[in-house]
């Protein structure tokens, strides 16, 4: 098999596409306030949440002449949102759906530092409860959240690590995120879409192409298959999965006595030369388990 290697050295990615490192990712936007009490609304995809009730977003700075001096004050070319964030550290990530997609596209636009993007698209902004800045009504998802941790990424990005303290939902969308066979599916129910292409594509289709998105479909929604794995969990513990198999058939109970045998013994040791045998014969009795 052939393949194409880059080497990327103080961030440039010399040749390799960007989204080889960052996948498209669902689209939403941060909100965030200075201490006059200007807005500023970002449209991002640069991040996502990172446990639970956490959420890590970044930011760029369009010009590296000025990242090193760090000021609050704006300049053209640094992210309002980073200015606004070097006052208040609190935000509200507003995910945002197809029925949006103009509302993106206009929150994008060089719009002055100042003037308000909610009132530009049209919107209306949702009194936050815990934190300074507004959410979106027309957003079916607002969570609010505050800034715990700042990181430089090189010589253009800013990462922020925030802790969510309050979700706000589109009731009708809460409760359908309730029924099957819909349950659980949660930010999925509002038609996100997802950022896939910036910039010219270098051929005569994409040559006039300047920002893409596409959406997820429901129709290519796989669920966990009944033939595999615990029954009951995602994934569970290994000896309800073993149990589980042996259930289905495709273990005897010698089988699986002969597994958690081989198991304890790995456990003991998990050195991959000096139990190598015992690595061996586990790892095979697993693959037959699979299929493989």
């Amino acid at each position: 098999m052939e393949f194409a290697k880059y080497k990327i050295v103080d961030g440039q990615l010399n040749g390799a596409h960007h989204r080889w490192i960052q996948p498209p990712q669902v689209a939403y936007f941060v909100s965030t306030v200075d201490k006059k009490g200007n807005v500023n609304i970002t449209p991002t995809t640069m991040g996502t949440c990172i446990g639970h009730n956490f959420f890590s977003f970044t930011l760029s700075n369009l010009f590296e002449d000025n990242w090193d001096q760090r000021e609050n004050e704006y300049r053209d070319g640094i992210k309002q949102g980073y200015c606004n964030l070097e006052e208040i550290p609190e935000c509200v990530i507003s995910y945002y759906g197809y029925n949006l997609l103009r509302e993106s596209w206009i929150a994008g636009m060089p719009i002055p530092k100042g003037i308000n993007e909610i009132d530009v698209m049209g919107l209306t902004a949702l009194p936050s409860e815990q934190v300074k800045p507004d959410g979106i009504v027309e957003c079916p998802v607002n969570l609010e959240a505050k800034v715990l941790h700042k990181h430089y990424l090189g010589k253009r990005w800013v990462n922020y690590i925030c802790e969510v303290v309050g979700v706000t939902v589109h009731k009708e969308l809460d409760e359908r995120n309730k029924q099957e066979p819909y349950a659980g599916y949660g930010v999925m129910h509002i038609d996100p879409i997802l950022e896939i292409f910036i910039g010219k594509g270098g051929t005569p289709e994409t040559d006039n192409v300047r920002l893409v998105y596409d959406r997820l479909d429901w129709d290519k929604i796989e669920r966990c298959p009944e033939d595999i794995g615990c029954k009951d969990y995602w994934i569970g513990s290994f000896p309800q999965w073993i149990h589980d198999e042996q259930e289905r058939g495709k273990l005897t109970a010698a089988d699986a006595e002969r597994i958690f045998a081989l198991e304890a013994k790995w456990g003991a040791n998990r050195d991959p030369i000096a139990n190598l045998d015992v690595k061996n014969e586990l790892t095979n009795m697993l693959k037959k388990v699979v299929g493989k």
